[in-house]
């Protein structure tokens, strides 16, 4: 492993808004590991090359070439690369309230990897400005600004991706009404936190994500009432209920009616 960082922390004061304590560059290798139970620090990284694995909070992330990952003061993580396809990164390690204040403001609860961040240029400023003979007062003020730009562009792109990955949340659950569905399959595949993936469907569709797609079973249960001769029990294992009176029970809980009820009612 090849690293070429910068160490300030014995230039930062306690009353500092902004401590920018650690400003490096590493080109890793298939050893590199590192582990935290309770993280005493917070900090950004940009993935330059290589592919890896962070686990932080419970969540299991795939940061790659473009991704930056935000690692949470008081966050349980761990995080190595691949032994084939190892990591080039720069990083960036800071505290203090303002950078506190910040990180609440700009970045999303609970989200710790940020796919295809056009932000290299900012840590490449950063990483620059922690070389040049300057004073570390200078250099704090310019890195200050430097994060305000990475934050403030991973909070504009998650605002447009909400959105997206909402429709994209629809369309899956849309799919599944036949079919077995599982969120934490959906969370693993799309790199996002369940609590995440919910709060944006919600705030899209003003409903929950479990909520829309037994609707949906519902919807596909009274198109086959109304139009086949298929059995109720039928109905219920092509729609994945546990069992038929699992199914009936719900159907007339949203319907206000029996399955064969609406069937008789829906035919005359």
């Amino acid at each position: 492993m090849i690293e070429n960082f910068k160490n300030f922390s014995a230039h930062i004061s306690d009353d500092d808004p902004i401590k920018v304590l650690l400003v490096g560059e590493t080109y890793c290798d298939g050893s590199f590991f590192i582990e935290r139970k309770c993280s005493d620090l917070m900090a950004l990284e940009y993935i330059i090359d290589g592919a890896g694995e962070l686990q932080i909070n419970g969540q299991e992330l795939k940061p790659e070439a473009g991704d930056v990952f935000f690692l949470e003061l008081g966050s349980k993580h761990k995080y190595f690369t691949s032994n084939d396809y190892a990591w080039h990164k720069y990083w960036i390690v800071f505290d203090g309230k303002m950078a506190t204040t910040m990180a609440e403001l700009y970045l999303p609860k609970n989200t710790y990897l940020f796919k295809n961040c056009n932000v290299k240029k900012h840590f490449e400023r950063i990483f620059q400005l922690a070389e040049d003979d300057i004073s570390y007062e200078r250099m704090v003020h310019a890195v200050t600004l430097e994060l305000l730009q990475i934050f403030m562009y991973i909070k504009a792109c998650d605002k447009i991706s909400n959105e997206g990955i909402a429709h994209l949340i629809r369309k899956k659950l849309d799919e599944a009404v036949e079919k077995h569905f599982n969120l934490d399959e959906l969370c693993r595949e799309i790199n996002y936190s369940k609590n995440y993936i919910i709060n944006i469907f919600k705030a899209e569709y003003s409903i929950t994500p479990y909520q829309y797609y037994m609707d949906r079973k519902i919807d596909a249960a009274k198109m086959y009432l109304m139009h086949t001769n298929i059995s109720v029990g039928d109905i219920s294992k092509i729609l994945h209920y546990s069992d038929q009176q699992y199914f009936s029970s719900c159907f007339k809980r949203t319907v206000g009616y029996s399955p064969l009820a609406f069937r008789r009612l829906a035919r005359k």
